[in-house]
């Protein structure tokens, strides 16, 4: 079965030297395609990994919606293992109240734009652009767990 042009839109676009320099300077990777999921992880400041799930369909004239996941448990990451902020930005994007954390309340998602047509003409950089792509969204997120809001996860002593 061949894939679907929004695959082969999505494919085309990790195949693209922004992507490639992205898995290159290990701000994300690409962990798996079960389309019309992607699975991808993004490095924090800390080092931490976090998986992400990501639905593209319509890929790319439809903008995609996430957010972290447990690759093990294949279901939204447990709450306590959330990038966590200081109450700045990375607490408004990672919020578990928000779509059940399958979304990121963040304006380059799919499900966070509908109802937020303010975010518009407030935030139009943040906005899905089709030709930027999936690393459009990837860097937003990794600028987010680099920024002064992200708090590194702490990690038990062995």
């Amino acid at each position: 079965m061949s894939a679907s042009p929004d695959q082969r839109a999505f494919e085309a676009d990790v195949d693209k030297a922004a992507f490639r320099l992205g898995q290159l300077e290990r701000r994300w990777h690409l962990l798996s395609i079960k389309w019309p999921f992607v699975y991808i992880s993004i490095t924090a400041k800390d080092g931490t990994e976090f998986d992400f799930r990501f639905e593209c369909t319509d890929y790319p004239r439809t903008e995609p919606t996430g957010g972290p996941w447990d690759l093990q448990r294949d279901a939204v990451l447990a709450a306590e293992r959330w990038p966590q902020g200081n109450g700045g930005r990375v607490s408004a994007v990672f919020r578990l109240d928000w779509e059940a954390g399958r979304a990121l309340y963040h304006p380059c998602d799919r499900v966070s734009i509908r109802g937020h047509q303010n975010w518009l003409t407030e935030m139009p950089a943040l906005i899905w652009r089709p030709a930027d792509g999936i690393v459009q969204y990837l860097e937003q997120v990794h600028e987010l767990l680099h920024s002064k809001d992200y708090l590194p996860r702490i990690h038990a002593a062995a």
